[in-house]
């Protein structure tokens, strides 16, 4: 979606399934404050293997995913064929003014090179009153209990590339600046600090399962002679599920914006 370089590598079988895992995990705590109700017409921006886009779908509701990644969006075809998915540009989407009464999107704006013109084109497809959801990083809110030598050097380099790349993986530490820019007077932005430990074991698995995966599939971006790696940061990662007292922390934001 007019997107900087992408950091998670290609649309194998392996990035579906985790995009797959990670929509799951993402709605859980995103899709309760989207308001959607029948007869509306909603769009999942950079719905990519149509994951979310899916997700959204309930009776009454009409919902397209648009992607720039042609690959993504066979696979989402293949998976997922009861959703309209369209190739589009988030800066020249294929829609009239005012077509939408919601857009949905999680995990883009960390990696275009020009969120605002992204955040303008948002605001011209949705209806006078109508609202946007995104869900963004900021990946200095990584946290674990106890430290990861492995993980903070390869989320270094992980945030390193992105940003050469164009992306911003800390894009959600300004995003009330960024939604203003783009002509957005009504925001609320709800930072989740999300919190992982023995406390709630089966979202500790799943909250172990997004980053550890995250982070193997970086092979393809980073190169493999980070292997080695990338395999001590996923194995410690996995280790906080059998550590007395461990924790894993992350602040996603939450972001709806009103026309």
């Amino acid at each position: 979606m007019s997107q900087a370089g992408y950091v998670h590598g290609s649309t194998d079988e392996r990035e579906v399934a985790r995009l797959e895992k990670q929509a799951d995990f993402t709605a859980g705590f995103t899709f309760s404050t989207l308001g959607l109700e029948a007869g509306q017409r909603v769009l999942d921006l950079a719905t990519g293997v149509g994951a979310m886009g899916a997700r959204l779908q309930r009776p009454g509701l009409h919902v397209v995913g648009v992607d720039l990644s042609a690959t993504q969006l066979g696979a989402a075809r293949k998976n997922h064929p009861t959703l309209p998915v369209l190739r589009g540009d988030a800066t020249g989407l294929p829609f009239a003014d005012a077509t939408f009464d919601r857009v949905h999107c999680s995990w883009l704006l960390e990696h275009v090179s020009d969120p605002v013109a992204v955040l303008r084109e948002v605001r011209r497809v949705l209806k006078p009153g109508a609202c946007c959801q995104f869900v963004e990083v900021d990946n200095a809110t990584l946290q674990l209990t106890p430290p990861s030598e492995a993980v903070t050097t390869l989320t270094r380099l992980l945030n390193d590339a992105q940003v050469r790349g164009g992306g911003d993986p800390f894009i959600g530490a300004r995003v009330e600046q960024v939604f203003a820019a783009a002509g957005f007077e009504r925001l609320r932005v709800e930072r989740q600090q999300l919190v992982g430990s023995a406390a709630e074991p089966r979202f500790f698995q799943a909250f172990v399962d997004e980053f550890a995966e995250i982070y193997e599939g970086l092979d393809e971006s980073l190169g493999a002679d980070l292997a080695p790696l990338i395999a001590r940061a996923a194995a410690e990662i996995r280790a906080l599920l059998h550590t007395p007292h461990a924790s894993l922390r992350y602040t996603p934001v939450v972001v709806q914006a009103w026309r």
